[in-house]
């Protein structure tokens, strides 16, 4: 099953497992309205790059402490997964990517998405991507469920606190469960695009160099650049093994 999403981001929501049960979405922009019992441990985001606790002090947004992070530059896709554990056979359970709308959280960056949501009767399709009508069996259904975040060359760069969430009804008594984790997605910029004209040329050259040289030099001749672009190794570092990629990045 595959859905799509278009906005600055772009998601795509892929579970495999049995088949699913309809389940009506409650009202409300949020599952809290109607899944009140919270199921601690019932959600777990797994596959990320790193951990951040970037400094939110400057756009007012909450300080959500030393989070779990994925890092995507742009014009490149990454996957978010989520991992769903100890529900009782039968249970079902939706899962929810959400605060796509909401702006960065250091720089006020956007991602402008166009919501992916079929029944905005129920709910403010605007302020997340979700498939809610779709709810599986424990057992039966999928344990782990990816998004994969294709992000434009033009999406902002910044931190952005987004949010996994499971909605479900447990097959023993009726009630109604939920469980969530924040985390950050951090977009980049694209690896080797050194003076960010969006191109990867001889242009760059010089900037890359520099990067390599002297971070703090790089970063007050380009301040709107991005000093991690010059990890085209795309290992997390800034180093010497970054340049054979970036002459394969110049190539093609």
């Amino acid at each position: 099953m595959k859905h799509l999403a278009r906005f600055g981001i772009v998601a795509v929501f892929l579970a495999s497992g049995g088949p699913a049960w309809a389940l009506e979405p409650a009202f409300g922009s949020n599952c809290l309205g109607c899944h009140s019992q919270l199921h601690i441990g019932a959600l777990n985001v797994i596959g990320y790059d790193t951990w951040a606790d970037p400094d939110e002090s400057a756009t007012g947004a909450p300080d959500r402490g030393l989070l779990k992070c994925f890092q995507v530059y742009r014009g490149q896709t990454e996957t978010l997964l989520a991992q769903i554990a100890g529900l009782e056979a039968d249970d079902t359970y939706a899962v929810q990517l959400t605060r796509l709308r909401f702006a960065g959280v250091e720089l006020n960056g956007r991602l402008q998405y166009f919501p992916d949501c079929d029944w905005p009767e129920w709910g403010d399709g605007a302020k997340y991507y979700t498939e809610p009508e779709i709810a599986y069996p424990w057992g039966s259904g999928p344990t782990t469920v990816q998004f994969d975040l294709e992000v434009k060359p033009s999406a902002d760069r910044d931190y952005y606190d987004l949010l996994f969430a499971v909605a479900g009804k447990y097959v023993v008594d009726g009630g109604l469960f939920y469980a969530q984790e924040h985390f950050y997605v951090q977009v980049l910029g694209t690896p080797g695009d050194m003076n960010c004209d969006g191109e990867v040329d001889f242009d760059d050259i010089n900037p890359f160099v520099l990067a390599l040289i002297d971070r703090g030099q790089y970063e007050a001749r380009y301040p709107n650049c991005n000093w991690h672009n010059a990890d085209t190794s795309r290992d997390g570092k800034v180093d010497f093994n970054d340049i054979n990629p970036f002459v394969m990045a110049l190539r093609f």
